[in-house]
């Protein structure tokens, strides 16, 4: 809840009447603005203010009539007393901050307090997004209110304290995403300036962690020196700069440390070595390393704990940086290659306190909590496993949880679906890592169109606890639609209508097996068929050619009938959306960008029920007799149904944020994918392909095709 008064109840001006604003200051040290963190933000609040307020907006103009009044900040408290724990940390400076407003005769004057110069910029961004109406809602775009009036009451407390100590994201660039080729090419066109624009995004944000995949494809002629002033530009900002490799991970083009050959002990650990040097000319803050080959191989344990020693004793003591490594969402008893009876490398004492410098980040997948009871992902039925995972590892190492906001290949944003439901599991994640004191959260992302930017900005704001006058503020889902919407009463109740169906039927209902499409493990011969995302019980190609009239009448029950209800549900809330209009253009882009995501997972469902249908007529056909190619009638719905969800993908495109030949096109990229992330959205690949898939009666996992299945294994390059 903000703190807004009735404009005719503000007395700051000329008695009681009103009058618009005509001067704010910023009072500051020099100190202050000798230090690039709150230099930085000064200088950026400073600018969007005067960009809100049209007035005049100086530093240390004493006789302003809004002051915003800065601390002095002792460095030698800036950092919290040492926790007891049994491991070190990564040491980051307190950043909470509290901000004291009081009438002093015809001046309002905002008190900052923090301990930090992180905290400064941090209470600066907070006071203009938490309680002035800017909305640092994506990496290039700002939604920047007309400030005409002081909108604050004289007199208030508000205190932020964040959940997390680190907080921020990891951009999943193995995949062609929004900023993939600026971070692995040294001669993209503005690249740094890319770069950076999604790290003021960051701080704006109060975020302090910024991570990416880095690719085996790297230029590493030119590529270290074209990083270098961007991973500086972070430490300015206040970020904590990480970047994500393997030790020798074959699949998606993964840097490696060391690749097959030489692959002796000695050959190993001098290119490991060559490469760290190469690494830190980069002033890193974080290694965050894949040990295995894959996700889904073991691997040899105890040469695995060899090398993490080896390399955790380079990187901390060497490099006074911090090793990170996650822990997988497949079990240990799904994973390939397991040896259940292989001996752990037992440590020394030495080693064993070596060990402990090392972090983890407890992953999850898709739009699952870590402890619901039903997560079909990955070979699992649930996650809680992961959380068994946390407790083990809290009390050892540096902890820090590692979920996801959206999942590429062909989940969410590659089919296109908007998924709400990532709103509330995230939160309710948020609030239980709270809870049990985790260190850290940090993001998995994984594309920003198709309103999964809502995700991670929602997240990055949840990362904080606000306080009024004493009061905790309430989190919900969809709160931050009405800081868009200004208010946005009826947006964000239909909305969040939207999110409640989709989580009755898509998750709770677990519709999500059939709207999403089978990936390429799914296609697989039985024996190879690893369960990635959440999937039919029986293939397509099953029931076309072995189901019963009692499966297909399941089918029919249980799926298909489900699925037009959920299709018919959205499309009333998608009709009560479309009557809703707004004056500012880019809240009108917004919104119909929102609308567009709601309508187009409804549309899914229906093309979904009618391939499904088609799929039941011709398995009758074979079972009972009649057309042997099945109601045509359904398939012609189907595609006419494509062709209705293609108009929204060509007006979502022309709305993309980044160039659509980035996103949407192909193009040679650095990943296993020479195309971009939207690629398979933008001529709907997936529905076209399961419409062929049953009119043709090809259900191979080279049918009609887009993946390089070889270079995504790395089998060839």
């Amino acid at each position: 809840m903000r703190l807004i008064v009735i404009i005719c109840c503000i007395s700051i001006f000329c008695g009681n009447s009103v009058k618009a604003i005509e001067s704010i200051s910023i009072i500051t040290n020099n100190d202050n603005l000798l230090n690039t963190i709150s230099e930085l933000a000064i200088k950026d609040c400073i600018s969007l203010l005067e960009q809100a307020c049209n007035c005049r907006v100086e530093l240390n103009d004493s006789e302003a009539e809004i002051l915003l009044t800065l601390p002095q900040i002792d460095p030698n408290n800036e950092y919290a007393q040492s926790k007891s724990t049994n491991y070190p940390s990564l040491k980051y400076p307190q950043h909470y901050y509290t901000w004291q407003s009081e009438r002093v005769k015809r001046q309002v004057v905002l008190s900052l307090e923090t301990p930090s110069y992180v905290g400064i910029s941090n209470g600066l961004y907070g006071l203009l997004q938490e309680q002035l109406w800017f909305s640092f809602y994506h990496p290039r775009k700002t939604i920047i209110p007309d400030l005409l009036y002081w909108p604050l009451t004289e007199s208030f407390e508000w205190n932020a304290n964040p959940r997390f100590e680190k907080k921020g994201f990891h951009l999943h660039t193995m995949h062609p995403l929004e900023l993939t080729e600026q971070l692995m090419d040294a001669s993209f066109e503005n690249g740094q300036e890319d770069i950076k624009e999604y790290i003021n995004w960051l701080a704006r944000n109060q975020q302090n962690y910024f991570e990416f995949n880095l690719l085996e494809g790297v230029d590493r002629e030119t590529w270290i020196d074209y990083i270098k002033p961007v991973v500086q530009y972070g430490k300015d900002r206040g970020i904590l700069m990480g970047v994500d490799l393997s030790l020798h991970m074959i699949q998606q083009k993964a840097f490696m440390l060391y690749k097959n050959f030489p692959a002796s002990w000695a050959s190993k650990k001098k290119q490991i070595k060559k490469n760290l040097e190469w690494l830190f000319e980069a002033k890193w803050d974080v290694i965050n390393m894949e040990f295995s080959t894959t996700e889904f191989t073991a691997g040899n344990v105890q040469q695995k704990q060899k090398l993490q020693l080896y390399i955790t004793d380079e990187i901390s003591n060497t490099y006074e940086a911090k090793l990170m490594g996650r822990e997988h969402v497949v079990s240990p008893d799904n994973k390939l290659a397991n040896n259940p009876k292989e001996r752990a490398y037992e440590y020394t004492e030495e080693e064993r306190l070596l060990d402990k410098a090392r972090g983890t980040l407890i992953h999850t997948v898709m739009f699952y909590t870590i402890s619901e009871d039903k997560a079909p992902v990955y070979g699992n039925t649930n996650l809680q496993h992961m959380l068994d995972q946390l407790h083990k590892q809290q009390p050892q190492r540096e902890t820090w949880y590692y979920p996801e906001s959206a999942y590429w290949i062909t989940f969410d944003n590659s089919v296109p679906m908007t998924h709400l439901p990532y709103l509330s599991a995230r939160l309710d994640d948020i609030q239980l890592m709270d809870s049990l004191n985790v260190e850290g959260h940090i993001t998995f992302s994984s594309g920003w169109e198709w309103g999964y930017w809502l995700v991670d900005w929602s997240i990055a704001r949840w990362s904080w606890e606000h306080s009024f006058n004493g009061q905790k503020r309430k989190n919900r889902p969809t709160q931050y639609l009405g800081d868009i919407f200004k208010g946005g009463i009826k947006e964000a109740s239909l909305i969040n209508q939207a999110l409640e169906l989709q989580q009755e039927y898509i998750k709770d209902r677990e519709l999500i097996k059939y709207m999403a499409p089978f990936t390429v493990t799914d296609e697989l011969p039985e024996k190879l068929r690893l369960h990635l995302q959440p999937r039919p019980d029986r293939s397509y190609k099953w029931l076309r050619k072995k189901s019963a009239d009692g499966d297909l009448a399941i089918l029919k029950k249980q799926v298909i009938e489900p699925l037009e209800e959920f299709a018919s549900k959205t499309a009333k809330i998608v009709e009560g959306l479309k009557k809703l209009k707004h004056k500012e253009t880019e809240e009108q882009k917004i919104f119909q960008e929102l609308t567009n995501g709601i309508a187009i997972t409804g549309l899914r469902a229906q093309h979904k029920a009618n391939t499904l249908a088609y799929l039941v007529s011709k398995r009758n056909a074979k079972l009972n007799g009649g057309n042997k190619n099945g109601d045509n009638t359904k398939l012609e719905k189907a595609q006419a149904i494509r062709q209705e969800a293609q108009l929204l993908v060509n007006a979502q495109e022309a709305n993309y944020r980044y160039p659509k030949e980035l996103l949407a096109r192909e193009f040679l990229s650095h990943t296993a994918y020479n195309y971009g992330y939207l690629y398979p959205v933008s001529k709907l690949h997936f529905w076209e392909r399961e419409e062929e898939q049953i009119r043709q009666d090809k259900y191979g996992l080279f049918f009609m095709s887009i993946w390089d299945i070889p270079r995504i294994m790395g089998i060839v390059d």
